[in-house]
């Protein structure tokens, strides 16, 4: 009850105090920190030039303005984008997965994307690319590799060379744990 007298009050001659409000010739300042406030007057009394330069339109730079022209053109009948074209361009923009259902006893360990683009590998692929090669290295080379997974010769190499298959190692004490060597 009482939100809805107090919300009555302040809407009451809303649009008259507006008006009387906009047609204020001066807009007040906020109101300034009485340190601030002090530091002001202060600068003024040491500087009042700059003050009375502050106070004296400049012709210069009014003529400027008054030679600024904005023009604005409206085609009758053309709008930007309308509602339905906004829906399209959002629908091509990121269309939404068309199989939602979680793939359930996945043969892989690893999750699959349903496309990968060229130049890239999944882990499956960079496993079964690791695999190929350390089972027959002049069969299967860096640049036949590199072709039949549509990847650049140099990313092949450094697959090959660098890359290897995830280990589980057990730790059965902490002087198990594989330190890497210092340079």
């Amino acid at each position: 009850m009482g939100g809805a007298l107090r919300r009555a009050a302040t809407n009451f001659n809303v649009e008259n105090r507006a008006h009387r409000l906009i047609d204020q010739q001066k807009v007040r300042p906020s109101p300034k920190h009485p340190s601030t406030a002090k530091k002001i007057a202060e600068y003024q009394r040491e500087n009042p030039e700059i003050l009375e330069r502050e106070q004296v339109k400049d012709e210069r730079l009014l003529g400027m303005l008054k030679d600024v022209k904005v023009m604005s053109q409206e085609v009758e009948g053309k709008r930007l984008m309308d509602a339905d074209m906004a829906t399209e361009a959002r629908r091509k923009a990121r269309p939404l997965p068309q199989n939602r259902q979680q793939k359930l006893g996945s043969p892989s360990v690893f999750l699959e994307p349903d496309t990968i683009p060229e130049g890239r590998l999944s882990v499956g692929q960079a496993l079964e690319m690791l695999a190929k090669h350390r089972q027959n290295k002049e069969e299967y080379s860096a640049e036949r590799l590199s072709k039949e997974y549509k990847v650049d010769l140099k990313d092949t190499e450094n697959i090959l060379e660098y890359f290897q298959s995830f280990k589980v190692l057990p730790l059965l004490d902490e002087k198990d744990v594989p330190r890497i060597p210092s340079r």
